[in-house]
């Protein structure tokens, strides 16, 4: 395996923003009593979607990311209509691992924070590994 510390720059970041709308909803997963505030899972999946942008388009061929750990807080409340922008920054490379800490605000201020953890990974084994584990069962 190659060096991560040759191929990211502790302090990459990407932003991703998004207009929350009917399918972002607590209603749409079937939470009907929150109405029209952001889901948690839409939330969480935001928070992952910034953390590979970051790093996607400096991984060699091949080789992809795969969630390993996460940790969040979400700490105010975001409304279908308002936007929802999610920055995550890388902060340690440790190996196989790239670690992201990411901050979430909408129109009126931070709604909630996150530290991500993914794997960079041989995409072709990571099939493998899977075809194998359907085959041994």
């Amino acid at each position: 395996m190659f060096d991560l510390r040759n191929v990211f720059s502790l302090g990459m970041n990407h932003t991703v923003q998004k207009l929350v709308n009917e399918s972002d909803t607590a209603t749409h997963y079937g939470r009907g009593s929150l109405g029209t505030l952001i889901a948690t899972p839409a939330f969480v999946s935001l928070m992952i979607d910034a953390s590979i942008a970051t790093v996607e388009n400096r991984l060699p061929e091949g080789y992809v990311t795969v969630g390993t750990s996460f940790e969040f807080t979400h700490d105010a409340p975001t409304c279908m209509g308002m936007t929802l922008r999610l920055k995550s920054t890388l902060v340690e490379v440790n190996g196989e691992n790239l670690i992201f800490d990411i901050v979430a605000s909408d129109d009126y201020g931070d709604v909630g924070r996150g530290r991500h953890q993914r794997a960079v990974v041989n995409r072709q084994r990571l099939f493998e590994k899977a075809d194998q584990r359907i085959s041994n069962s």
